[in-house]
């Protein structure tokens, strides 16, 4: 869904930034990330995620490449968690895993006619296709692959933040919150793991694979078995929908259905406030029970309707064939 204005958002209370570099950054990475790093080029990014050794993801993020390393955009409050996990396994690799913060910024521009704005705003070509992008001006600027909309995210130094807000404004953007953000990623049908629900799903269930953030040629990762077995053997039974509600959600919560009493059938993942349909949300739920009355909370709790996303999802068309 097309923002009515184009809007810029500073994400330091949305998301955290870390920063992955030195000479063995990549072959760290690459194998510890459920995407492939190598054919990634300077400015661009991808969605990827990290996981346990059973499938289950601690993390998901987006990924953006510099020619000093990696920057992972992800939820506030799993950065510290991803560090210290990392640095874990680093063992003697030769590499630096530290917050961006607050030396650096994260933006997001997003809205239709963002990519232009962004041109004007910055005296660049800003990136036509999803997951392009270019590092200009010390910032790295990546369009993200969200489906009939334009979004991109932003890293710039923290000195020169306050100059890129200017910049967007006189261009015509308009200052956002971190819920405007969040209902946009919601309507593009792109979830981010938090601290409530790290742990909880594996990366398909997530549609990471819908979009692009899997790659099964790769080779071996935490979890990368159960990952593989799902694709392959089909035994995924769980995806990400759109839903709404007229009461407040939250991340975490449990999903119920009309014909399936007190066993939980799903979580929700994110939330936020919509003008339109009082409170949007994404969450996990068994594809088998999506036609039937869904309730959060508790199998009388909260009514909810269930949306539309702007990509197919592959159990549903297996269910309608």
């Amino acid at each position: 869904m097309p923002s009515a204005v184009i809007t810029f958002t500073p994400l330091r209370t949305e998301l955290g930034l870390i920063h992955a570099h030195g000479v063995d950054a990549e072959k760290f990475l690459q194998g510890q990330f459920s995407n492939d790093l190598h054919a990634l080029a300077s400015g661009h990014g991808q969605w990827s995620s990290y996981s346990t050794a059973k499938g289950r993801m601690i993390a998901n993020f987006y990924v953006q490449r510099d020619r000093d390393g990696f920057w992972l955009s992800l939820a506030a409050d799993m950065a510290d968690i991803v560090i210290e996990r990392l640095r874990k396994f680093r063992m003697m690799a030769k590499l630096e895993i530290e917050r961006g913060e607050p030396e650096f910024a994260l933006f997001a521009v997003f809205g239709r006619g963002a990519g232009d704005l962004l041109g004007h705003a910055l005296g660049l070509a800003a990136p036509e296709t999803g997951n392009s992008g270019l590092v200009h001006d010390d910032r790295i600027i990546t369009r993200l692959p969200w489906v009939n909309a334009e979004a991109f995210l932003i890293i710039s130094p923290a000195s020169r933040a306050e100059a890129l807000s200017a910049g967007l404004t006189a261009a015509g953007a308009r200052a956002g919150s971190a819920e405007d953000w969040r209902l946009q990623a919601i309507h593009a049908g792109v979830g981010m793991i938090s601290n409530a629900t790290t742990e909880k799903v594996i990366p398909q269930e997530l549609n990471l694979e819908v979009l692009g953030g899997i790659n099964f040629k790769k080779g071996c990762y935490p979890g990368q078995e159960i990952v593989a077995r799902s694709h392959y053997l089909g035994k995924l039974k769980n995806q990400t929908y759109r839903i709404s509600a007229r009461a407040p959600l939250r991340a975490g919560e449990e999903i119920f259905s009309a014909n399936m009493g007190e066993q939980s059938i799903g979580v929700v993942i994110n939330t936020a406030p919509d003008p339109q349909d009082g409170f949007a949300a994404l969450a996990v739920l068994r594809a088998a029970n999506t036609g039937e009355a869904l309730m959060a909370g508790a199998p009388d709790g909260t009514p909810l309707s269930l949306g539309k996303l702007p990509y197919t999802l592959p159990l549903d068309v297996a269910k309608e064939g």
